[in-house]
């Protein structure tokens, strides 16, 4: 399965730490790149956008918060490059994801869950 988290600061971070352990493929993406021995250390994959990410990733994780860059960076267009069947999981801002975009991909199929 592959997993990637939107940001990746202290609870990106603390979330990707806790999944090292299920053997899973982890990406992140962020403003900021961590340091490469970090990278390592969890084997995780350094993406330059949120768009190359949500392609190769089964289930997707929010950890960013709320400005004008995010709110609604989850809409129709950004879930429908996501993979078919995927998870989308918002422990962030709920106005990051748009609800209603969020509705129609659970109804087609597009989201899992």
């Amino acid at each position: 399965m592959e997993v990637g988290t939107v940001a990746a600061g202290r609870i990106g971070l603390a979330v990707l730490r806790r999944l090292k352990p299920f053997d899973v493929k982890l990406h992140y993406t962020d403003r900021h790149r961590l340091p490469e021995n970090v990278e390592k250390e969890l084997g995780v994959t350094y993406r330059p956008n949120v768009e190359s990410m949500v392609r190769v990733c089964d289930l997707v994780t929010i950890n960013a918060p709320l400005h004008p860059e995010t709110e609604h960076l989850f809409n129709d267009a950004l879930i429908s490059k996501m993979k078919r069947g995927a998870y989308l999981v918002n422990t962030a801002r709920g106005r990051i994801c748009d609800r209603d975009a969020v509705v129609r991909a659970l109804e087609s199929g597009q989201l899992a869950g």
